[in-house]
């Protein structure tokens, strides 16, 4: 009984070791961003997907590794009051609540990021461009 419990505990500490050493991998970089307000036309042009009535289309191929051994891991952290939409190389991303955090990732090589709160009046603010690389973890701070 004694030698089973040894072995789990040493079997969850080998498992504990091998996930903290891939996410160790990735370098850290903070990016502070201050809100804009001059229109811009890339900024201005960024738009939600749209989805259409009826049959969605059928996927051409795999998914496959979506993540990998290179991408970067972007944490957006919204210090604003502002619901704002990520987008990464012009992808919508999703959206992240006023004062919340959220994670999305960039695939291998460099990718651009924006980041765009709409309001009523149509008019909007945006963060970015900002440029980031493979092998980080980003924290874009988006600071009103």
């Amino acid at each position: 009984m004694k030698k089973q419990i040894l072995f789990f505990a040493l079997l969850l500490g080998v498992i504990g070791f091998n996930a903290n050493a891939q996410k160790g991998k990735l370098k850290a970089e903070t990016i502070n961003s201050k809100a804009i307000t001059t229109p811009d036309a890339k900024a201005g042009a960024l738009q939600r997907a749209g989805n259409v009535k009826g049959k969605p289309a059928a996927p051409t191929s795999s998914r496959g590794d979506v993540y990998g051994a290179d991408y970067s891991d972007v944490v957006i952290d919204n210090w604003t009051g502002y619901y704002i939409d990520v987008y990464v190389n012009g992808n919508y991303r999703g959206t992240i609540s006023p004062y919340d955090k959220k994670v999305t990732w960039a695939i291998p090589g460099t990718n651009t990021l924006y980041a765009k709160a709409v309001f009523n009046d149509g008019s909007y603010l945006y963060w970015g461009p900002k440029v980031t690389s493979t092998g980080y973890q980003y924290t874009w701070k988006l600071n009103p």
